[in-house]
């Protein structure tokens, strides 16, 4: 999520039609050339057979060819630009119904008229390859088929709905399609498969075919192709290292130039891992560490210097992966902020940092989504300028790759921010700075299909306006606000922007290989997105190896939260309540934190367990978008980071055990942690942008902050290493104002988390008898031992301490 700014309107965006105007496709149809490695590759955006006219009848080409699906004289196929399409109304007693669509833009009606059966009919050449709105006119009146999926579209204050008939094509043979056989075989140095090329309407054309291996390019010899079986043979026996992860993409076409594409991933590694099993460390990149891959330096003026680029880049994480510095907390996931190009230009903030222009060096103003395969042939795309999709002040493609390699090769997982809401276009940017418009936002400016009502001061402001949190059902609300006049905001209840996202999404995946993703801002779209975007990346996946989709909704309104978290969308949300708990209990020095820590435990509980069993929860106490924990925690002033001075390195011994604390609870309590880097020492800050300083390590933290770390480290190894405090089950042992005590167990694995949230040494004593605890146990922090005495244990802890017993 990103900061708050002062409103201004964007030329670019212009008020449109009651009916939307035209919808444009922005997949564009190219001839296969081998891909460059990553930034090059098939046009997935081929012609298929999908069913979806808007009569319900199949659009197989069997009507014709449109006007350019035969084959050239020189033996290619040529890709029609139009295709015939049929539509059917019911009857209700009309005199005269006629056809009116976007890509006429709602002026020529189309005469229909009656079939043998009595429904109003016709057939009509529609664009090749773009969905197509539509509604019917009888006598004289505006109406739907309601029978057929529609598209709303926020309009003058209302909701326009129209008929939508997605991806029409025509005139091209079957494509042929790409499969695994069985299952991928490994061992522990060795692994084997076979993947089966089913001819469509011809063969594989072997003088197209590109294997890569991590991103990397594999021989012929080494993945080599059966024609007569129509099968590639994977058998590899040597060179195999454990931990790590193996992606194959196999991209080919056929011999009529269609292409297809399958992606196989695989992990080898001694133990199985569960997405329970994750522990997760954020990482925005520009401000972590400068490793030599940055290939852009910062704005300069009028950009202010605390809100510009830093120098942090792919290679920097990269450096501190090898160095083993996620190894040695126990970290064995990494968040990413995302690696898609982003405007160069800065936006003046509101609220406390009025006066200051300010990057985006967080990555939250995309300017190439939509990014896919073949976009670099794409003029949408280099029209605009852009030809890659990757942000240059980190890297490249390939130093995104060699991170995401590097990170597999110790065990760790690798998910990137995905920003789904919105795109950056800026026509009359601040300080006379050059404009600049993301091509999605180019293509589709003023179009009420693709994007919501265009920005207005006062009307639909996602917080001016106190949409934030306001209910979908509304007329105004958090799914069509915008979040700035120059972020214009996603229509998703559209199939055509969701589909584009989530194709948008695979490509990112597949190409680096990727693990997860965390999407920003899920209650600011609706759900069609969230089941659009896990059914495309679910069936990418041949090997079904689990993909974790966690999603952002920030604010304390539970329905919201959980809104996205379901099986057929994502696996979990970020849980903003419990970060709230979090911090006003354990780090604010609450009076009454065991208590009021329980009453939120009960309550976040209640709240995902209830939605759904399976949610693996994102827990948190700290963020990009939050002052500092260790601020927090020492009552500093973190509500202005530019009039007052921003929070100095902390001294105070009680921040720091406060700290402490929060992280024995995050990293024993349930589902998923996740830590904001530099919390696990103790970076100070206000709040943004003073909560995203540049990151220290070694020799630049001070004692206190160093003895933090190494007691965070000794929490995440302890975490690694006890299945109970992954996916054991927990039991409250102990609750009162001061302290708290909770026993997780899994199988013969049992863990006791005990706090002392008061400012002198306390004991209680707990009955363990019900988690079936018995004989010796060892803090894992202080090293203190307890024994089990008549079913009851008895734990001693110093003020303001956390202690972690282990069998």
């Amino acid at each position: 999520m990103l900061w708050r700014v002062v409103p201004r309107f964007v030329t670019a965006f212009v008020t449109a039609l009651p009916l939307a105007l035209a919808a444009c496709s922005s997949a564009h149809s190219s001839p296969y050339e081998p891909p460059p490695l990553l930034d090059g590759g098939l046009d997935g955006a081929a012609p298929t057979v999908d069913g979806s006219s808007a009569d319900g009848s199949l659009h197989d080409g069997s009507q014709g060819g449109g006007d350019g699906g035969s084959g050239s004289p020189d033996g290619s196929t040529v890709t029609p630009t139009t295709c015939p399409e049929s539509f059917t109304l019911p009857d209700n007693g009309y005199a005269t119904v006629q056809l009116e669509t976007d890509y006429d833009s709602w002026t020529n009606g189309i005469p229909m008229a009656k079939g043998s059966g009595g429904a109003w009919q016709v057939t009509t050449p529609v664009p090749y390859g773009k969905d197509v709105e539509y509604k019917f006119v009888a006598d004289g009146n505006w109406i739907l088929n309601s029978g057929e999926p529609t598209v709303q579209l926020p309009s003058n204050g209302g909701t326009n709905t129209n008929n939508i008939a997605q991806a029409i094509t025509c005139g091209s043979p079957a494509p042929g399609t790409l499969q695994l056989v069985g299952t991928v075989t490994t061992g522990p140095s060795s692994y084997s498969f076979q993947v089966e090329f089913v001819p469509g309407g011809a063969d594989l054309d072997p003088t197209k075919t590109v294997v890569t291996l991590n991103g990397a390019a594999v021989s012929s010899t080494a993945v080599p192709y059966d024609a007569g079986t129509h099968t590639f043979n994977v058998s590899v026996s040597s060179g195999v290292t454990s931990p790590n992860k193996y992606g194959y993409l196999f991209q080919v076409a056929d011999l009529n130039g269609n292409p297809a594409r399958l992606y196989v991933p695989f992990w080898i590694e001694a133990s199985t891992y569960g997405w329970n099993d994750s522990f997760m460390y954020e990482v925005m990149v520009d401000r972590f560490l400068p490793g030599g891959t940055s290939k852009a330096g910062p704005n300069g003026a009028p950009t202010d210097p605390v809100g510009d680029w830093k120098g942090g880049d792919f290679g920097g994480v990269t450096k501190q992966i090898n160095a083993g510095y996620f190894d040695a907390m126990g970290v064995n996931t990494l968040w990413l902020s995302s690696p898609v190009l982003g405007t160069k230009l800065c936006e003046m903030g509101d609220g406390a940092n009025v006066g200051h222009c300010l990057s985006g060096y967080h990555s939250y103003f995309p300017i190439a989504s939509g990014w896919t395969y073949g976009s670099e042939n794409d003029p949408l795309f280099s029209g605009n300028g852009i030809t890659t999709a990757i942000e240059p002040h980190f890297g490249v493609a390939a130093d995104l790759v060699a991170l995401v390699n590097a990170a597999h090769q110790h065990g760790i997982r690798v998910l990137t921010d995905l920003v789904v809401n919105h795109v950056f276009a800026d026509s009359s940017p601040p300080s006379g700075q050059t404009a600049q418009i993301a091509p999605l936002s180019f293509a589709h400016q003023a179009d009420l299909a693709w994007f919501n009502i265009p920005y207005a001061s006062g009307t639909n402001d996602c917080g001016d306006e106190n949409l934030w949190d306001t209910p979908t059902t509304e007329i105004w609300n958090r799914a069509d606000c915008w979040f700035d006049p120059y972020l214009p905001d996603l229509n998703s209840t559209n199939p055509s922007v969701d589909d584009t996202l989530s194709d948008h999404a695979v490509w990112l995946m597949e190409q680096f290989n990727l693990d997860g993703f965390r999407v920003d801002a899920v209650k600011q779209v609706t759900n069609d997105l969230c089941v659009d975007m896990r059914s495309k990346i679910s069936s990418a996946i041949s090997t079904k190896l689990p993909f974790y989709i966690v999603g952002e909704a920030l604010g304390g309104v539970v329905a919201n939260v959980m809104d996205c978290v379901q099986p057929n969308m994502f696996d979990g949300s970020m849980d903003d309540p419990l970060h709230n708990t979090i911090v006003g209990t354990i780090l604010q020095g609450d009076s009454n934190a065991g208590t009021d820590l329980d009453n939120g435990v009960l309550s976040d509980e209640s709240t995902w367990t209830g939605v759904t069993p399976s949610a693996l929860m994102g827990h948190f106490f700290g963020s990009h978008d939050t002052a500092r924990a260790i601020s927090l925690a020492a009552g500093s002033d973190v509500g202005d980071p530019w009039t007052n001075p921003p929070p100095a390195q902390e001294t105070n011994p009680t921040a720091f055990a406060r700290l402490s604390l929060a992280h024995a609870f995050l990293l024993t309590y349930d589902s998923i942690p996740i830590v904001w880097m530099g919390d696990e020492f103790g970076q100070p800050g206000a709040i943004d942008p003073d909560c995203r300083r540049m990151m220290r390590f070694g020799s630049a933290l001070s004692a206190a902050e160093s003895s933090t770390l190494a007691n965070f480290q000794k929490l995440g190894k302890t975490r690694a290493a006890h299945p109970a405090l992954r996916e054991g089950s927990r039991t409250r042992l102990w609750v009162d104002a001061s302290f708290y005590a909770y026993g997780r167990v899994e199988g013969s694995d049992i863990v006791v988390a005990a706090f002392n949230f008061g400012s002198a040494q306390a004991s209680r004593t707990m009955s363990v008898t019900n988690i079936g605890l018995t004989g010796t146990v060892t803090d894992a922090l202080s090293g203190a031992t307890a024994t089990v005495a008549g079913g009851m244990l008895t734990v001693t802890l110093p003020a303001t301490t956390a202690a972690v017993f282990t069998q």
